[in-house]
Parts: structure tokens; C-alpha cells; sequence
């Protein structure tokens, strides 16, 4: 591309932008205050009829993960915000390597930053998927401890209820999802709202089948009582330590497929030391 053609798409793209921007200063009424520059403009892109029924797809799979990393829920708000986000980083990607290929007179820079810029939405939805991965997995890995907290605390003469309540007391918020949705299932239950209705909800949140598992048993046992209830605790707790032994097993195996690698390219930088001084003796 020549050096033309690119300032005539870089002043193309810089007036889309200054004519979103007044669009969402007319929507607000002037205020700048709560103007995100980023994501407001590109959500009224996606506002477009045309543009929500193409990305409808893409985006339904970004909402499931917002609504696991919130709650189990996401407002269409939400979604959008984390899409213009997504598409305004791709704007200005787009957008700053017109004016380097301007400045360096090197046109070819601007399909370079095309390809970036393509890359930008997948790279996020990527990173979102992560997060949701990881969230999951904290969950899991916590589960047994918990577990192991309520065995105790059963077996010391405290009921299920009061049981789940120390045992959520004991953890700040925000150190694992697990003890967050626990305290929004026990803030539920005080609302009015029933056992089995509240941890059936925390199960849906927390989307992890381990979790699910735990509250059926938990419910199903609770309504029995009895010498059958310790028991099946101690089974389950067996069955979450053995999951997350699993778990533990494969993060070691992943980690160690990473460090192929890194140790094959600094094997070869020893090889090439030790083989450079005799190459260069002949």
C-alpha cells in the first residue's frame, strides 16, 4: 500500500472515530464524566441491526463466560461494553499503525496492523475463556477443604446450616469464588429464600459439576439426618480430595510440556558454544 492510500485510510478511520465520539457526547448530554473512549463508540456500532445479527454468534459464547465470571448472569450492557472494548483496542491498533507506516513512509505497516488488529477480539475472547478456566479450577481445588471444614464442624454437634456459616465467617471475600457464592447462597437462605432453592442456585453460579454434586448431596442427606449424613460427607470429601489430586496431576504434566521448549532452545545454545570454537578451528 502506498503512502497515500494510507494516509487516506488513516483519515478515514480518524474521522469515523471523532464523528462515534460526538455521537456518544450527544447521547450523554455533553458529560464527559463516564465516557469510556474505548468501548462507547464501538458499542454503537454494534447496536446496528446488521452488526448484532452477524456477531450474534461470537458473542453468545463471550456472554456464557461473563455470566460464570458474574454470578451467573450478564446483562446485554455488560456484553456489549466487553465487545466495544474489545473492538475499540482493534481500532486503535488499526488506527497507530497508519500513522507509523505515515511516519516510517512504509506502507506495509498498515497491513501488518490489520492482522493485529483482526487478532485483537479472538486474543480477548481467548483471555476471557482463561479466566473462566481458572475460576473453575480454584473452585475444585478449594472444594476439598471446604469439605474437610464442615466434616469438623458436623462431627462437633453443629447442624448443616450453622455448619456452612463458620465455615464461610472464616474466609474473607474475594479469596476464592467458591466462599463468595457460599455467602450469597447463606445470604439467600436469610432473605427467606429455602436450603435447596439457595444452594441449587449456587450450583447453577458456580457452574462446576463438583459443586452441583456437593449440593445435591448435601441437600439429600440434610433431609435424612441421622448417622447416615457423616458418612456420605466422608465419601464425598474422599471423592473432591481425589479430584483434586487429578487436578494437581495435570497442571504438573502441563507444566512440564511447557518447559519442553524453553530447555530444547537452551540445549541447542550449549551445543552451538561448545561446537562454535571447533567449527571455526578448521
Amino acid at each position: 500500500m502506498t503512502i497515500g492510500w494510507t494516509a487516506i485510510v488513516v483519515a478515514l478511520l480518524a474521522v469515523i472515530y471523532v464523528v462515534l465520539v460526538f455521537k456518544v457526547l450527544s447521547l450523554a448530554r455533553g458529560s464527559w464524566s463516564g465516557v469510556n473512549w474505548l468501548a462507547d463508540p464501538m458499542v454503537l456500532v454494534l447496536r446496528i441491526r446488521v452488526v448484532t445479527e452477524r456477531s450474534q454468534s461470537f458473542l453468545l459464547r463471550q456472554r456464557l463466560a461473563l455470566a460464570q465470571l458474574n454470578g451467573g448472569t450478564c446483562s446485554r450492557e455488560r456484553l456489549l461494553r466487553f465487545a466495544g472494548e474489545s473492538l475499540g483496542i482493534a481500532y486503535v491498533v488499526l488506527l497507530a499503525s497508519g500513522l507509523l507506516a505515515i511516519a516510517a513512509g512504509n506502507g506495509s505497516l498498515v497491513v501488518l496492523g490489520g492482522i493485529v488488529a483482526c487478532c485483537v477480539p479472538f486474543l480477548r475472547a481467548r483471555e476471557l475463556r482463561h479466566r473462566v478456566a481458572m475460576r473453575r479450577q480454584r473452585i475444585v481445588m478449594e472444594l476439598p477443604e471446604l469439605l474437610g471444614k464442615l466434616l469438623l464442624i458436623v462431627n462437633a454437634g453443629d447442624n448443616v446450616l450453622r455448619a456452612l456459616t463458620r465455615c464461610a465467617e472464616q474466609q474473607p471475600t474475594g479469596v476464592n469464588p467458591l466462599y463468595d457464592e457460599l455467602k450469597s447462597a447463606l445470604a439467600a437462605m436469610k432473605r427467606g429464600e429455602s436450603m435447596a432453592t439457595a444452594l441449587e442456585e449456587m450450583g447453577r453460579r458456580c457452574a462446576v459439576p463438583e459443586v452441583k454434586l456437593f449440593a445435591s448431596t448435601l441437600l439429600i442427606n440434610a433431609r435424612r439426618g441421622g448417622e447416615a449424613f457423616v458418612p456420605a460427607l466422608k465419601e464425598l470429601t474422599r471423592q473432591m480430595w481425589d479430584k483434586r489430586k487429578a487436578a494437581v496431576r495435570t497442571m504438573g504434566e502441563q507444566a512440564s510440556s511447557k518447559l519442553v521448549f524453553p530447555l530444547s532452545f537452551i540445549f541447542l545454545c550449549i551445543m552451538v558454544l561448545v561446537g562454535a570454537p571447533t567449527v571455526l578451528m578448521f
